[in-house]
């Protein structure tokens, strides 16, 4: 079976399913995706918001039934956890929509929010404006992506265009995460 067979085989329910196994990295590659035209871009771009809020909806129902388990407040209590109870008690609004767009923080940033006092339903749709913001930019991403490489080496097999998007996507969010690690890094010296 050829993988353009695999992705309108499962098509849309695929990103679905794999934006709540992995998130990004399938969002992004829903983008490549779609500028092969196996997909339409605004389907795409639903399919992971919905796979994005299904797991950010099962997250805070976690932090809310089982957030003052031990090991659950020992996540709670992580450094970078702490920001983003911060930010929830100053700024709730934006912190809701945000918190999926701060690395590391996609999930126990749900369950951080489950074990406040915020309301399920103003939950679910503040975090429908996040999941939709997050799933332009990542499919959006992605679609970039496969124009970029598209222009550089014309028109390969899709799975020669998906290794070299997957490979961009790794080699950025490497850098990303060397970004955040040096900023934590030098704050935690000069504090």
């Amino acid at each position: 079976m050829s993988l353009e067979t695999l992705i309108q085989e499962f098509g849309l329910p695929g990103i679905v399913a794999g934006t709540v196994a992995e998130g990004g990295t399938v969002a992004f590659m829903g983008g490549v995706v779609a500028h092969r035209g196996l997909l339409p871009l605004g389907w795409v771009v639903l399919a992971a918001a919905l796979g994005a809020a299904l797991v950010d909806n099962l997250m805070f129902l976690i932090g809310r039934h089982a957030g003052q388990r031990a090991f659950v407040q020992r996540q709670l209590r992580r450094g970078p956890v702490q920001a983003l109870r911060d930010r929830l008690e100053r700024y709730p609004v934006p912190a809701i929509i945000g918190f999926r767009f701060v690395y590391g923080m996609k999930s126990i940033g749900a369950i951080l929010i489950g074990t406040t006092r915020t309301g399920w339903l103003r939950f679910a749709v503040l975090d429908a404006v996040g999941v939709l913001a997050w799933a332009l930019t990542m499919v959006g991403l992605g679609y970039g992506a496969g124009t970029a490489i598209a222009a550089v080496f014309g028109r390969l097999k899709l799975h020669w265009h998906l290794a070299i998007a997957v490979a961009v996507f790794l080699v950025a969010v490497a850098v990303l995460g060397m970004i955040v690690y040096r900023r934590r890094k030098q704050a935690g010296e000069q504090q």
